[in-house]
């Protein structure tokens, strides 16, 4: 969460992590619950559904000691499940609240808590701008009850200057396919796998290169255990950011296999997408969630059907034409230029805050 004053930006969080990536001044730390009493909740919550969300009086002094203190006249949230634990404190202290939701929090975290579907609906009301990171994201905030005056669609800048276009007209050999994201079941990594497996029984020159963590991690490596081209197939581990951008220099096609579980969870518009096209690297993925705003099929990638392994397979087959790659990855990168330049996002961002802000002020 981040809250602008007069000359200071403010950030709201459970704890100080990544402070070399995010070296923020101004910090306000209000813990959550335990782990273990979040286990227990989660637990109770079949037979505590219908109790209305709470918000400890202890957490909520913290939040409006902290606005207060520092002078806030604007907060913006990221995710409705933060944002409905301070709509109350924004309403008190007459701070417009600005949100930006990015799809488990309008879709699984719904069905796992009526309750936080109720305070949602009440937050639809309170906040004075939700932010929708695409056009399909807003479409399903309206679906949920949001008044469509009340969302702006911003997408997810990258910063250009740090993911630099690499130019591989001059690479020969093996082909490397590459995989980097969380292994969840939103990410569907078991099945990349298989069809991998399947599209290159015959081919030598072709490498899958697996990096991630996550809860699905043992489901991967028997995935990989299992397959008959397991030779073919590397497996990285949790990577750092250094690390990750060399094997995007290193590799030609990037893979993510997003779905819908049987949970619900969505994704939005997945940042990795936009990075690995901001390097030039051609993408194949899926038409889930707002994905075809950020890749457009046969222009900057390929996209498949949700657990079609059979069509990811022959994307995979189709990138094995450099000419196909290079051409992609180019039309790639010129996307990014034009619609996800993070100066040209910060902008819609900022008008944003200015309408917010002078709607608030006229109250």
């Amino acid at each position: 969460m981040r809250s602008s004053g007069i000359g200071i930006a403010l950030v709201i969080c459970n704890q100080k992590e990544n402070l070399d990536t995010f070296p923020f001044e101004h910090i306000a730390v209000i813990p959550d619950r335990s782990l273990f009493l979040r286990k227990i909740e989660y637990k109770l919550k079949p037979f505590l559904k219908f109790l209305p969300y709470y918000v400890s009086r202890k957490k909520r002094l913290r939040y409006f000691h902290a606005l207060k203190e520092n002078n806030i006249h604007l907060l913006h949230v990221h995710f409705g499940i933060m944002a409905v634990e301070l709509m109350e404190v924004c309403e008190q202290l007459r701070i417009p609240l600005v949100v930006t939701f990015h799809g488990f929090d309008i879709t699984a975290a719904i069905e796992r808590d009526p309750s936080y579907h109720c305070a949602l609906l009440r937050l639809f009301d309170k906040m004075q701008t939700g932010i929708a990171i695409s056009h399909e994201m807003k479409g399903r905030l309206m679906a949920l009850g949001c008044a469509e005056e009340k969302i702006k669609v911003s997408y997810l800048g990258i910063p250009l200057q740090e993911f630099q276009y690499i130019d591989r007209t001059s690479r020969k050999g093996t082909v490397r396919f590459l995989h980097a994201g969380r292994f969840s079941a939103t990410k569907g990594v078991p099945d990349l796998i298989r069809a991998f497996s399947a599209a290159f029984k015959k081919e030598d020159e072709v490498e899958l290169i697996i990096a991630g963590d996550g809860e699905e991690k043992p489901m991967v490596l028997h995935a990989i255990a299992k397959s008959s081209i397991k030779n073919k197939i590397r497996f990285l581990g949790k990577l750092s950011n250094e690390e990750l951008q060399q094997w995007r220099r290193d590799c030609d096609v990037f893979l993510l296999n997003c779905r819908t579980p049987a949970s619900g969870d969505m994704e939005g518009l997945p940042i990795a997408l936009l990075e690995a096209s901001c390097t030039g690297l051609p993408i194949i993925t899926t038409k889930h969630a707002g994905i075809p705003e950020g890749v457009t099929h046969e222009h900057t990638g390929l996209l498949v059907d949700e657990y079609d392994n059979t069509a990811l397979s022959k994307a995979m087959v189709r990138m094995m034409d450099q000419e196909t790659r290079l051409l992609l990855g180019k039309q790639g990168r010129q996307r990014m230029e034009e619609k996800f330049n993070l100066s040209q996002c910060n902008e819609i961002l900022y008008r944003i805050y200015e309408e917010s802000s002078n709607h608030n002020n006229k109250k």
